[in-house]
């Protein structure tokens, strides 16, 4: 298993849309992904649980990723993140 945090740095936080497109990316993967956000743990598969959370700027996040391709799950949802600025 990794992880790896990051701070969201979008202005509207993880709003639904780009909850949907952060969901598609991480289904694209076989590893579980698992998010931390504050106390909770979050599927990143789950496009309700991760509106739920109400992740908004400068929230720090944990990305956990354990599987055959944790690597590049884990890479390509950090970019994914750090790029989300509209």
């Amino acid at each position: 298993m990794i992880a790896r945090t990051v701070c969201i740095q979008n202005p509207s936080g993880l709003h639904a849309r780009l909850a949907s497109l952060f969901c598609a990316k991480a289904r694209q993967y076989h590893s579980r992904i698992v998010v931390r956000a504050g106390r909770q743990f979050i599927s990143a598969r789950n496009i309700l649980d991760m509106m739920a959370a109400n992740i908004s700027q400068g929230q720090s996040i944990t990305i956990h990723c354990d599987g055959e391709d944790q690597d590049q799950a884990l890479a390509d949802l950090t970019a994914f993140l750090a790029a989300l600025i509209e």
